[in-house]
C-alpha cells in the first residue's frame, strides 16, 4: 500500500484532532450555512468519538498530520429521517487532492461502516455524483435540500464480512 493510502484512525484515537478537523470543514463549508460556526462543528464532532458505533469519523493520516477525513453519520438530513447511516464530511487537504485518496478514505469507511454492522449507507451530493457511482453508489432521489439541488444516493453494505 503506498504511503499515501494507508494510515487510517478513528477520531476517538486522537480527539485532540477535533479542532483541526473543525476548521477544515468551516472553511470548506461555513459560508453554505450562516447558521454553522466552528464552535457547532467542534460539538457535533465531539458527538463522533466512537470506535466500535456509529457515529464515528475516520481520518487518513501521512507523516503523523492528518491530511483527510470522513464520517459515518446518524440521520444527516433531517428531511429523509428514512434513511439512518451515512456517509458525510468527506473531505481532503486542497494539496492531496485528485490522488485517489478520497475514493480510498470512501473505501476505508465502508469498510469500517460494515464492521460495526451497518447494512445500508446514503450520501448526499451536489457535484460529486461521478466520483460516487464509481464506487458503487446509485442515485435514488434528487430532493431540494437547504434550497439547493441534491442527489440522495445509496449503497447496500454487505455485513457477513463483519469482523467480531
Amino acid at each position: 500500500m503506498d504511503k499515501l493510502n494507508g494510515n487510517y484512525l478513528c477520531l476517538a484515537d486522537r480527539p485532540e484532532l477535533v479542532p483541526v478537523l473543525a476548521g477544515w470543514f468551516f472553511d470548506e463549508w461555513g459560508q453554505h450555512n450562516s447558521n454553522l460556526t466552528q464552535e457547532i462543528i467542534e460539538n457535533n464532532l465531539k458527538g463522533r468519538l466512537n470506535r466500535d458505533q456509529v457515529p464515528l469519523v475516520i481520518v487518513q493520516m501521512l507523516d503523523g498530520s492528518p491530511i483527510a477525513s470522513a464520517s459515518i453519520k446518524i440521520q444527516e438530513m433531517e428531511t429523509h429521517p428514512q434513511y439512518m447511516h451515512w456517509l458525510g464530511s468527506v473531505y481532503v487537504l486542497p494539496k492531496y487532492r485528485q490522488q485517489g485518496i478520497g475514493s480510498n478514505l470512501i473505501r476505508r469507511t465502508i469498510e469500517e461502516a460494515k464492521r460495526v454492522g451497518v447494512e445500508q449507507l446514503y450520501l448526499y451530493t451536489r457535484n460529486k455524483e461521478e466520483l460516487y457511482s464509481k464506487l458503487g453508489w446509485r442515485p435514488i432521489e434528487t430532493p431540494i435540500y437547504h434550497g439547493r439541488q441534491v442527489i440522495i444516493m445509496r449503497q447496500t453494505l454487505s455485513v457477513e464480512e463483519r469482523k467480531n
